[in-house]
């Protein structure tokens, strides 16, 4: 009985202490649900496990790519070399960073509104930067072996650089939405109360992929700089990082379902809602099944996918005086009669204008001017009404004189209207039922109207 109770001690010490290593490693590197009987579903069924494993191979990819950079860029620059000089070396990289700094201020501030919109597409961009950068640093020492391109060394180092400064700024500046999601995810709020956890967890799993990458970007820098590595196997290890690190961060992101309205994602639905020849309660794509097709990639609309007329939100008053049917006198009576009616449901106003151009005289456009009061919900409401006055153009010809346009104009507007006030309430639910979060809408930062 006792050598039957020391062996049942002694092989439950085991158990108990690797309950312990399990325990801590999950509250190091994983959120830690109220409910800890469903914290492993809840980080299952959400795809968190899968994005973690995701952006930490990516990650690792990184790592092993950038030593290798670093190890091309030294070479470069004249370590190891007889008549290389410190000053030569220090001066390139003074250069090349300092290029970085003035392309991060600039890029930030030509993107930095976009930014919050477009969370999915400008971190695509970041990671494709990052390639795109560490490709650049790897092939410029190449040149120094040829006297004709040997002056292209330090502006390919200045370039790899550049690109690397916009992807640090892309990539901080959505980082804070992707955490954001999960805490309102896994923590089940809206508050984000749970994001300062999340964001310790993502930095504590980024620590230990950093020391992995480094361990064995060191192993790999040994083996390929003892030169007898062809240089077909190099190449083609280098394209396998980069391609896992592309396929890796692709997936990552299309497990992220925003429940909130980008352009893209706005101009989906509502044209799924339009689509419906009964103009009823019709079934939207949710944002999980959305996530799985929005494009990750800033391309320009093919001809077919654009709308027959294009819609322009947010236009400022100016504009939308200069290309619309409505004199600026006229214009300013009727958006002041309007503001004067506090209980009017429309925060927006909306005519149809043309393109501005002289050869472009005919070409019909949607103008939407804001007012200081519409909220995110009634950019939606109006970009559905834009859509029902673009569905009405489409049906209708365009060679008419002025007035003859104005008065078509005038009752494609008055119909549109009409259409609004029994769609919208049936957007609203249909929208709601999908799990969209309409009060979140975001499609523009163009301008607003302020009435004194």
């Amino acid at each position: 009985k006792f050598r039957l109770r020391q062996v049942g001690r002694e092989i439950a010490k085991p158990t108990l202490a690797l309950k312990h290593v399990k325990s801590a490693l999950r509250s190091t590197f994983l959120p830690s649900i109220p409910s800890s009987s469903t914290s492993k579903s809840i980080l299952s069924s959400s795809g968190y496990l899968q994005y973690i494993l995701f952006d930490n191979v990516q990650d690792l990819c990184t790592s092993l790519r950038s030593v290798l950079a670093t190890q091309r860029i030294l070479e470069g620059v004249g370590v190891g070399r007889a008549d290389a000089t410190a000053l030569s070396a220090t001066l390139n990289f003074l250069i090349r960073d300092g290029c970085g700094m003035l392309a991060s201020l600039l890029f930030t501030s030509y993107a930095s509104k976009s930014f919050g919109r477009n969370v999915k597409r400008w971190k695509y961009f970041a990671d494709i930067m990052v390639d795109i950068g560490i490709t650049l640093e790897i092939v410029a020492p190449s040149v120094l072996s040829s006297p004709a391109l040997s002056r292209w060394f330090l502006p390919l180092i200045c370039l790899g650089n550049v690109c690397k400064a916009l992807c640090g700024v892309a990539a901080g500046a959505t980082s804070g939405a992707f955490q954001l999601y999960w805490s309102n995810k896994l923590f089940g709020t809206q508050d984000g109360s749970g994001i300062s956890e999340v964001s310790a967890k993502s930095g504590a799993q980024r620590t230990v992929m950093g020391g992995v990458g480094l361990v064995m970007a060191g192993l790999l820098a040994k083996c390929l700089g003892r030169g007898n590595v062809g240089m077909v196997l190099w190449i083609s290890l280098y394209c396998t990082l980069t391609s896992i690190h592309l396929m890796a961060n692709r997936w990552s992101l299309k497990i992220i379902a925003f429940d909130w309205l980008n352009s893209w994602r706005l101009h989906f639905i509502v044209d799924q809602f339009l689509m419906n020849s009964k103009l009823t309660f019709s079934k939207l794509s949710t944002p999980k099944e959305l996530s799985k097709i929005e494009p990750l990639l800033f391309l320009p609309q093919l001809e077919r996918k654009k709308p027959m007329c294009p819609v322009e939100m947010g236009v400022s008053f100016n504009r939308f005086a200069r290309i619309s049917h409505h004199t600026s006198a006229s214009l300013q009576t009727v958006m002041t009669q309007r503001q004067k009616q506090r209980d009017a449901q429309q925060k927006y106003f909306l005519t149809v204008g043309h393109a501005g151009r002289k050869r472009e005289k005919h070409k019909r456009r949607i103008l939407v001017a804001l007012d200081s009061e519409c909220s995110n919900k009634d950019v939606a409401k109006a970009y559905l009404h834009a859509c029902l006055v673009g569905r009405e153009l489409e049906s209708t010809s365009k060679q008419h004189n002025d007035v003859e346009e104005i008065e078509i104009i005038k009752e494609i507007e008055a119909e549109a209207e009409r259409m609004l006030a029994r769609l919208w309430p049936l957007f609203e639910v249909s929208a709601s039922n999908a799990g969209w979060n309409l009060d979140k809408t975001s499609v523009t930062e163009g301008f607003k109207l302020y009435f004194e």
